[in-house]
């Protein structure tokens, strides 16, 4: 024990668009709270390297306690395979004498402790990023997708976000006259802040936050396929329907075969109604009856259970919603 005879325990969430940090006890109070830009480590592995030291120290310096006192540390992060992207993590960590108390995993992993309690069940995450992962019988963790932003995998809100930058790419000439096409381009120059279409994909081409920028495009293009855009539609109609494969592939692999199926979602896309409804309607041949589950604090407070646990230190997580944990953004 240290201070105040407390564990301090810091847990981080680092995806491609976003990542949260939060510093919490073994008693599950709340201390302190960062968001910050993301941290994929196969994106650029020094760039998150860095974000995660600052955001590690931040909360120290929130909470007014030096790190010699952070007890244990769980990095649940996208692109947790890229060993390049870990050793640069670790190497940073060592400098601050906190690379002994910390783990990485990847950040479906900790999101998966908290919305599947008891290693049961399926966790669906999409947000910029998507993977969809479960245990078996044996414990042993399989997954559908979770391949990378960037390495094809249809149906995350990156790749929504892509899909309606091809379809004003490849019919730039025919926008005009298209209400469908019009919208589209309309939400992204004002995404953007641009008035130009060659001009605003010149800036995000040469962006370091490009990733950011087409994944945050999906919950518009969602929000146009809800009011009848047609192009819109078609985008999310593909992606839910890649999804809904990618379930189906886990319950093959899991030997269900109930009528029924409880799900768990993490992540800003699946978080949206019209979104689920349409994977709804693609799952209900196989699942007539489908329900899903929410946990509502962040993957980060699961990846700070996993570090304590390496420590013998089992935390509730009934005790860290008690304490002011902080809702998933």
């Amino acid at each position: 024990m240290n201070k105040e005879d407390r564990f301090y325990i810091i847990g981080v969430d680092g995806g491609a668009s976003k990542t949260r940090g939060i510093l919490f006890t073994d008693q599950g109070e709340t201390i302190a709270s960062i968001i910050d830009k993301g941290s994929n480590l196969s994106v650029d592995a020094e760039i998150a390297a860095s974000r995660i030291c600052n955001i590690i120290n931040n909360l120290c310096s929130v909470a007014d306690i030096s790190t010699d006192y952070v007890d244990a540390i769980g990095l649940g992060l996208a692109g947790s395979s890229t060993q390049d992207g870990r050793d640069m993590v670790f190497g940073k960590l060592d400098n601050i004498k906190l690379s002994q108390r910390t783990i990485i995993m990847n950040d479906a992993e900790a999101a998966f402790i908290l919305g599947c309690p008891g290693d049961f069940g399926i966790l669906v995450t999409v947000g910029t990023g998507i993977i969809c992962i479960s245990r078996n019988s044996e414990g042993k963790s399989i997954r559908q997708a979770g391949e990378g932003h960037d390495q094809g995998d249809v149906g995350s809100g990156y790749w929504i976000g892509r899909q309606a930058l091809l379809n004003l790419t490849l019919n730039e000439t025919s926008v005009l006259g298209d209400q469908d096409l019009e919208e589209i381009m309309s939400v992204f120059l004002k995404h953007a802040n641009d008035e130009e279409f060659q001009v605003a994909m010149e800036k995000l081409n040469e962006s370091d936050d490009a990733v950011f920028i087409i994944a945050g495009l999906a919950e518009s293009i969602i929000g146009l396929a809800e009011k009848g855009n047609e192009v819109a539609l078609s985008i999310v109609q593909e992606a839910t329907h890649a999804v809904s494969e990618y379930i189906i592939a886990l319950t093959d692999e899991l030997d269900y075969n109930e009528s029924h199926i409880v799900l768990s979602g993490n992540g800003s896309i699946i978080r949206n109604d019209f979104f689920r409804k349409s994977l709804n309607d693609d799952l209900r041949f196989n699942f007539p009856d489908i329900k899903w589950t929410f946990s509502s604090i962040s993957p980060a407070y699961g990846a700070g259970i996993l570090a304590a646990k390496i420590h013998d230190v089992d935390i509730k997580v009934s005790d860290i919603v008690k304490g002011d944990a902080l809702a998933p953004a």
